[in-house]
């Protein structure tokens, strides 16, 4: 039981270390663009 127990913990510690990386992915896309814009893109 302690086993089972053990891998629903280390699944759980991975979604969450995934909900945060996502989270902030997403706060630093939010913020990124306002400075972008300031600048014209050459190609």
């Amino acid at each position: 039981m302690a086993t089972a127990l053990g891998l629903i913990g280390l699944v759980v510690f991975i979604v969450c270390v995934i909900a945060l990386a996502a989270g902030i992915t997403w706060l630093v896309v939010k913020i990124s663009p306002k400075k972008k814009n300031a600048e014209p893109r050459s190609s």
